[in-house]
Parts: structure tokens; C-alpha cells; sequence
């Protein structure tokens, strides 16, 4: 597997072996560190995409709305490129949850116009980054987020999926 860079084209791609590149839906100027026009993928990239697809391989492509593989493949390309990005929660309704577990990796998003199922990709004390899964987002009159990209948000913005919370009764239901 390796990373694929053209200023020209779509700028980042990733070739898997499996015939044309798979197209990364980021511009030029959501990314940083791209001075290459291939390079492999290192062991954090491995790793990075490996996690990803574990926290995935749960739910199905028709649950989440989109494949796993291209999911995660977005989100370690992000991870390893994407731009830093300031917090944006204003554009979302408050949760009423406290703290959010680390184990948690799933969530939604409620815009009041749109509401969206998310991967959180990266997370601090504070802020979680969160990759849209759903289909676009409407998040004001004029603004929308799109499929894979990324919007960064306070921790009080991350609602409980009704994905996870359906797997949580399942599993309650089978250990009963």
C-alpha cells in the first residue's frame, strides 16, 4: 500500500493493489505534509488504519451508511494529513453527557437542520475530532459537511449513536 500525491489531480490518493487508486475526497488545502508524490505506508499508518477498521468491523456497511474500508482509509489519511483545524461547535446541539468514555469511537452529530453518524479520529481532554460517516450534513442555510471530512468539536457537542446503542441492547439481550 502506498500513498499517491498529484497537485494537479485529486491530490491524495491510495494505491491498495487492487487496481486504480482509491481518491480521497480532500483538497490541497485541507492537507499538510505532502511533499511526495508516493510514498509507502509506515507501520503508524498500518496502525492507524488497522484501528480504525477494528472499531468498524462492528456495525455493517448499511448501518454506517458507506464501506468500512474507504471509512477507515479516510480517516488515517486524515489522521497523517489532514490540516490542524479549530474547533467548529456552534454548529451543534449540546449533549447532556458529562464525559464521554475514550472507549467510545462512535457518535452523532445534530446540526438542527442534519444530524450525522461520526468516527471520532482523534481526541483530547477537551475537543474530539470527528469524521462524518452519514451522507453530507446540512449544518447551517449554507454551510455543509461532507461525507469523510472532518469537523473538529467540543466533547459536550458528541451524542450516543442510536448504532451503538442498539449493539449495547443486543449483547445486554444475548447475555441474559
Amino acid at each position: 500500500m502506498c500513498w499517491l500525491y498529484d497537485d494537479h489531480a485529486q491530490p491524495l490518493s491510495v494505491q491498495t493493489g487492487d487496481g486504480a487508486p482509491y481518491r480521497l475526497p480532500y483538497k490541497h488545502k485541507q492537507l499538510v505534509n505532502v511533499d511526495f508524490s508516493s510514498a509507502p505506508f509506515n507501520i503508524e499508518d498500518l496502525t492507524l488504519l488497522q484501528n480504525f477498521v477494528d472499531i468498524l468491523e462492528g456495525y455493517s456497511a448499511e448501518e454506517i451508511g458507506t464501506s468500512l474500508e474507504h471509512a477507515a482509509l479516510c480517516a488515517a489519511a486524515f489522521v497523517r494529513f489532514g490540516c490542524p483545524q479549530m474547533p467548529q461547535s456552534w454548529h451543534f446541539q449540546k449533549s447532556n453527557i458529562e464525559e464521554w468514555a475514550p472507549e467510545r469511537h462512535i457518535c452523532e452529530l445534530n446540526s438542527g437542520f442534519d444530524d450525522g453518524l461520526c468516527l471520532i479520529i482523534d481526541r483530547d481532554e477537551e475537543f474530539a475530532s470527528c469524521l462524518l460517516l452519514s451522507g453530507d450534513m446540512q449544518l447551517s442555510p449554507i454551510k455543509t459537511l461532507k461525507q469523510y471530512h472532518v469537523i473538529k468539536v467540543l466533547h459536550n457537542r458528541l451524542l450516543p449513536s442510536t448504532l451503538e446503542m442498539r449493539q449495547t441492547m443486543l449483547s445486554n439481550q444475548r447475555l441474559a
